[in-house]
């Protein structure tokens, strides 16, 4: 046996050492030779032997032309300090992936679709949406199937170390709920999520140089949300989602013009299981889709040929889709359900939240991730400059986005960014890679541009310290704690100008408003009553949480007879963000030193007035649809003087309210 030959078979023992620790959380190969078991440091100081045996091999001891690019090394090396940060730091089962492991459990374990006995072990079997079984006699579920299906090979390897173990006199949990399938699992999806990005790599390659193709993706890597979804929260879907995707991109991209009818039923095949994953990855389908329509229309004598391509595309999609539409079947009695399982309104696609889905400080993409400004603009120069693969991707890109823009939590809960826009990422990286390439031109033309940048940041920097140190937010002649000093200096700049992530949203707030831009980071996406963490349609005008829905002609909080209340100024506006417009009560918590009456304005209509007494009331006042639209409503309250406090505001939705219009 040659070195080389060596050295791969002893680094091919290290990683099997390496998966090994993971899946049992601390024991290694070496342990049954009496070695002890792995800590923190111990694993950490294996990846490192690793990654310097991986060097070793592939690049100083290879051959030449065997030799791994630069750009592949670096994507190599980084393996190894994200899985130690995954072992040592990161997270197994936690918020949905209870869910999507119920199904692991469910199909791996009890070979059925009932979940009623894994909703029990999380704990979950008496909450609301949950308790009541359906037609079927199922617990119901709004999760996909697939991360079950492709985690399937990971459970397995869950229970054969257990087994293992317990042959070797260990009295490991086979329940399917211990540490050894938890573990398998999460390792899984966080190999498919490191699998996704060598894919991303590879693709980009091909019509970029290596240097843009690994600047690219170590942007995805490091600056969106994936490597959250790989280390922190890997029992989600969207590790796999994005694999898959790239998978068929891969597909699609290498045998685009040329594939024949098997190619077309492998691509279908991945196509539906990337939909078992995230049902909306079925846009991609345009994809090859639109490859047929331009074959067909390069030469339409082909159509018989063509014609058997597509139905073997269906077939294979149908084929990969199968698992989801069991799923559903057994749960809900349908192959294919009408509507999605949260409720017929729950994807309006004739609703867009484009400003919110972007630019909310609730997981908008751009204003959390302000890296995809360069996925989205970089599709300008793709199409310019490889306007073959540019062109083909503006349709999937833009169809993602406007259906993740019509989903009713348009914030996806719990979410890290803009967690929805997974399978999206090899798109992004490609566009990502034109704006690098452009961004390098532009440097080299005009270097001084380059000095000029971080000039002015310098400058903004500080022209907002004086303001702050202006406004008396930092003292003038003492010690002060530098995190204050930035969050003051912070929001100086952001009360002036906007906070640059939310730009332009926050400039068209603040002009139509007239309010200043930094109040759009705390208004947009809040809502009275959709969703949850709603306000339940209470404002509290005197609780310091619920100013930001209050615009100008308010004094400050004021304690009054045990209340926290706040005068009005004469004219005083509110901010009533809504889902949909319908029929509210307006009740009104209010007093005043001697009687006033107060007129309100709805949107600068006048929805009626009320009387204001010396002693606390509630005042009534009936506003019906007409008079409201989506999003964010102004609620102007006048009255003569300043006398008038205001304690709360409760809007009362109608007996007939609907959940989503």
């Amino acid at each position: 046996m040659n070195v080389r030959a060596a050295l791969g078979a002893l680094l091919a023992l290290v990683l099997f050492d390496l998966a090994l620790i993971v899946v049992t959380s601390d024991v290694s190969v070496f342990t049954a030779l009496g070695a002890p078991r792995v800590g923190g440091p111990g694993f950490g100081l294996r990846a490192g032997i690793t990654a310097a045996l991986f060097v070793i091999r592939f690049r100083l001891l290879a051959p030449a032309q065997q030799r791994i690019s630069s750009g592949a090394l670096v994507l190599g090396l980084l393996f190894f300090p994200t899985l130690v940060h995954f072992q040592i730091g990161g997270g197994r089962i936690n918020g949905d992936g209870m869910s999507y492991y119920a199904f692991v459990h469910s199909i791996w374990k009890d070979h059925d679709f009932d979940l009623a006995d894994d909703y029990e072990h999380f704990g979950m079997l008496t909450r609301g949406d949950l308790a009541v079984p359906t037609t079927t006699g199922h617990r119901r579920t709004i999760y996909s199937v697939g991360p079950a299906v492709v985690w399937g090979p990971f459970f397995a390897v869950g229970e054969l170390v257990g087994r293992i173990d317990r042959l070797l006199g260990g009295a490991p949990d086979l329940s399917g709920f211990g540490k050894y399938h938890w573990n398998a699992v999460a390792l899984g999806s966080f190999l498919y999520g490191y699998a996704a990005l060598v894919l991303i790599f590879g693709l980009a390659r091909r019509y970029f140089s290596e240097t843009t193709a690994l600047a690219a993706v170590l942007l995805v890597y490091g600056a969106t949300f994936h490597y959250w979804y790989m280390v922190f929260q890997p029992t989600y879907a969207h590790s796999a989602s994005a694999f898959l995707t790239a998978v068929a991109l891969v597909l699609w991209d290498r045998g685009r013009g040329t594939s024949g009818p098997s190619a077309f039923l492998v691509l279908g095949l991945v196509l539906g299981l990337a939909m078992c994953v995230r049902w909306q990855n079925g846009v991609f389908l345009v994809l090859p889709a639109l490859d047929l329509l331009q074959r067909l229309i390069r030469d339409r004598t082909a159509w018989p040929r063509l014609a058997l391509c597509g139905a073997l595309l269906l077939a294979g999609t149908l084929a990969g889709a199968t698992p989801q539409m069991l799923a559903w079947k057994a749960i809900y009695d349908h192959w294919v359900l009408p509507h999605p399982p949260q409720g017929p309104g729950f994807v309006r696609l004739h609703h867009p939240r484009i400003v919110e889905t972007l630019f909310s400080s609730r997981h908008g993409l751009l204003s959390w991730t302000p890296v995809f400004w360069l996925g989205f603009l970089g599709l300008v120069p793709l199409v310019r400059r490889r306007p073959q693969i540019g062109w083909a991707l503006v349709p999937p890109l833009v169809l993602m986005t406007w259906v993740n823009m019509g989903v009713a939590d348009y914030w996806a809960g719990h979410s890290f960014s803009g967690r929805r826009f997974d399978s999206l990422l090899p798109v992004f990286a490609l566009a990502m890679a034109a704006s690098i390439d452009l961004l390098r031109r532009f440097a080299r033309e005009h270097p001084r541009a380059v000095v000029a940048v971080p000039a002015l940041c310098l400058a903004a920097w500080n022209v907002s310290l004086a303001e702050a140190l202006r406004r008396n937010w930092i003292p003038r002649d003492d010690t002060v704690a530098f995190s204050t000093l930035a969050r003051a200096t912070t929001q100086a700049f952001s009360d002036t100008v906007g906070f640059p992530t939310t730009w332009p949203a926050s400039w068209l707030f603040a002009l139509r408003y007239d309010r200043p831009p930094s109040q759009f980071d705390l208004v947009v996406g809040r809502y009275l009553f959709h969703m949850q963490n709603n306000l339940g349609g209470v404002l509290e005008v005197g609780a310091p949480g619920d100013e930001a829905l209050l615009g100008e002609g308010f004094f400050g909080i004021e304690n009054h007879e045990g209340r926290a209340t706040r005068r009005l100024r004469g004219r005083a506006r509110i901010f009533a963000p809504l889902d949909h417009a319908e029929d509210l009560e307006l009740r009104f918590e209010a007093a005043a030193p001697e009687p006033r009456e107060v007129r309100v304005l709805v949107n600068g209509r006048e929805a009626g007035r009320f009387r204001v007494d010396a002693t606390w009331s509630e005042a009534r006042l009936e506003v019906p649809a007409a008079f409201w639209r989506r999003e964010i409503n102004e609620v102007a309250l006048e009255t003569s003087g300043d006398g008038v406090r205001l304690d709360r505001v409760t809007f009362v939705r109608g007996p007939g309210s609907r959940r989503w219009a």
